[in-house]
């Protein structure tokens, strides 16, 4: 009786080593008791048949059993410290092998996987614990599965525009214009920006056309993707050509172009006129003379198209052209160098190059693009596109000043508005009239090669 009190029926309790079954002297006891491990258990691991445990179990053997039971419970207990010493009997419905019969490796791991998870099924703490850090786990190798390679170059894009103020002219229209493309032509490593600053009577119209026909012939050419800078110029000049068919006199009529395509991390800035484009890089500070250690730098994109540049003038003068400025009563210079006729004050244009313009033309105004091929890393944070009236009185130095603040906060439209509102005030400040002022802000993450 003492053994039956040590090993209760429901017990886990396997032999050392399997053997036939133990005979009693009783026909009752003949009939093979219920246990978990009979052939009608679909859980039953190893052998088929387990020995009934009866009254008349040999001492020796029951005691082997009894030792073996104390073992596997310390030896699980140490693994598992938080677990009960009943949990081995109430939630485990596998038992511990005492032994290992040939063939039941995969079956011994397949046991290990469920007891697992029972146990975690019995254990609400554990699985509300699960519920809790794996969606936050998962969350986070999401997260950086994208930061590492699918955030895209161009993070944000915004753009500013603002008609001008002539006295005599209250009711003048804003003849800027602009255009904004990420996945430029269907690509999604290729993004095109631009800024069209009309002048003249009809300049509203040209900087119009210009912003819808240049991006449609750029997009067809042929050689946009294996030769930009070819299908740049192409475009280009094709659309000045197209400007002819157009119901409009464009003979003192034009536009400047300053326009960004992007290609993977190389840019492409084409120019014509005196509109700008620049990039800002944050560089090390190898004096460490700000608390961050890095300092802000702009690179300039393109170069202003002016009359009184060596070779620009040289061309013109060459062509039959006049450079001369504005003069007040007493011939002094008032203003910037423009370009006349040679025996007439016409048409005054105040750059050496233009879309549009007829008469210009005909005197060394040119259409053709310069064009800056730039490969932009890291450090390259933004890039800013405007129209003169951005650039007339804000020195590039300062339109980094003015977009940083913007940028630590992602904002690329506050960037945009507040480097308006201070091309305003400036022109305010400086002159009677104040020009159209336009300009976008494109805000880069640019990964490492």
């Amino acid at each position: 009786m003492a053994s039956k009190n040590l090993i209760p029926r429901k017990s886990n309790a396997r032999p050392i080593t399997p053997g036939s079954r133990i005979q009693s002297s009783s026909k009752k006891e003949n009939t093979p008791s219920k246990n978990p491990y009979s052939s009608s258990n679909k859980n039953t691991l190893g052998p088929r048949h387990r020995p009934s445990y009866s009254h008349s179990s040999a001492p020796s053997s029951l005691d082997a059993i009894t030792d073996r039971i104390a073992q596997l419970l310390k030896d699980d207990f140490l693994k598992n410290p938080s677990k009960t010493a009943t949990d081995n009997f109430t939630h485990n419905h596998n038992p511990p092998k005492t032994s290992t019969p040939k063939g039941s490796d995969k079956k011994k791991a397949k046991s290990a996987r469920h007891s697992r998870t029972s146990s975690l099924a019995e254990r609400p703490s554990s699985l509300n614990t699960l519920r809790k850090l794996e969606p936050e786990k998962t969350h986070r190798r999401k997260f950086s599965l994208e930061t590492n390679t699918n955030i895209p170059l161009i993070s944000q894009v915004s753009f500013s525009t603002n008609k001008g103020y002539i006295p005599e002219n209250p009711g003048k229209t804003n003849q800027d214009n602009h255009f904004e493309f990420t996945n430029f032509a269907n690509r999604s490593d290729m993004h095109l920006f631009g800024v069209c600053d009309g002048h003249g009577f009809y300049g509203g119209e040209v900087s119009g056309f210009v912003k819808k026909r240049l991006p449609e012939l750029l997009a067809n050419d042929p050689n946009l993707y294996t030769s930009p800078k070819k299908a740049i110029i192409a475009s280009i000049l094709r659309c000045n050509s197209d400007l002819q068919d157009l119901e409009i006199d464009i003979n003192f009529s034009g536009t400047t172009l300053i326009m960004v395509l992007i290609k993977g991390t190389t840019l492409f800035c084409a120019n014509v006129g005196d509109s700008r484009a620049l990039i800002a890089r944050q560089v090390n500070d190898t004096s460490n003379t700000t608390a961050s250690g890095r300092h802000w730098m702009s690179i300039v994109l393109s170069r202003d198209h002016k009359p009184d540049e060596k070779d620009e003038s040289a061309r013109i003068l060459h062509c039959g052209g006049r450079i001369e400025s504005y003069q007040d009563e007493h011939g002094n210079p008032l203003g910037p160098a423009r370009v006349w006729l040679k025996h007439q004050d016409l048409p005054g244009l105040a750059m050496s190059r233009s879309l549009g313009d007829g008469v210009a033309s005909s005197v060394g105004v040119i259409c053709d693009p310069e064009i800056l091929e730039f490969n932009m890393t890291p450090e390259d944070k933004f890039i800013c596109l405007g129209s003169d009236g951005i650039f007339e009185f804000i020195p590039n130095e300062d339109i980094v000043k003015i977009v940083v603040p913007h940028w630590r906060l992602q904002d690329s439209d506050g960037a945009c508005k507040a480097l308006a509102k201070e091309a305003h005030n400036r022109w305010c400040k400086e002159e009677e009239v104040i020009d159209d002022i336009t300009c976008i802000c494109v805000f880069l993450n640019v990964l490492k090669a």
